[in-house]
């Protein structure tokens, strides 16, 4: 593993904990966002190689919780992800990522129908239709996981729920530090 899980959790423990550090200083808190973004992937990235049991990053965390006997340790993989949501979601919650991705969605099955079915797709009123129909269909997708991210991201970066998700994580990072 190229991270300790420990560190992970308590540098991202102290990043979700940045409403704290606002007060003190905006661009410490700005600071702790950005980096707080780049750790809620590694952590993500981390707990999913976990849930899945791919032991590619995490097997010294499969280690850890064997050679431990605290009880609260097999807790810790909720936490790790509501903490990669949090990270994640507090700098990109107000950007509207749904249309974007749907617009070149739509223009990538334009391309792709024209490139592989040349036949059916000679007149371009054709593939105006399929790109408006693809892109339309993409996005109202897109829109309702946006909505969903936005409404979860918007609970989770609530400051006193913030710190509470990162003071938990900062516990368990301590309990595999001890390990």
């Amino acid at each position: 593993m190229l991270v300790s899980a420990g560190i992970i959790l308590v540098v991202g423990g102290l990043c979700a904990c940045a409403p704290l550090f606002k007060r003190v200083s905006q661009s410490l808190g700005r600071a702790l966002s950005v980096l707080g973004f780049i750790v809620g992937i590694v952590v993500l990235i981390v707990a999913v190689d976990y849930a899945l049991g791919f032991n590619f990053l995490s097997g010294a965390i499969s280690d850890a919780l064997a050679a431990t006997s605290s009880p609260y340790l097999k807790y810790f993989l909720p936490a790790m992800i509501l903490l990669g949501i949090l990270l994640i979601s507090r700098p990109i919650r107000n950007v509207r990522w749904a249309s974007i991705l749907s617009l070149a969605l739509g223009l990538l099955v334009s391309y792709f129908l024209r490139t592989l079915l040349p036949s059916l797709f000679t007149s371009s009123t054709v593939l105006v239709i399929v790109f408006l129909i693809a892109t339309l269909a993409i996005y109202t997708l897109l829109r309702f996981v946006e909505d969903l991210f936005d409404f979860i991201g918007s609970v989770l970066a609530f400051p006193p729920i913030a710190i509470a998700v990162g003071l938990v994580n900062i516990y368990f990072g301590i309990q595999f530090f001890s390990v």
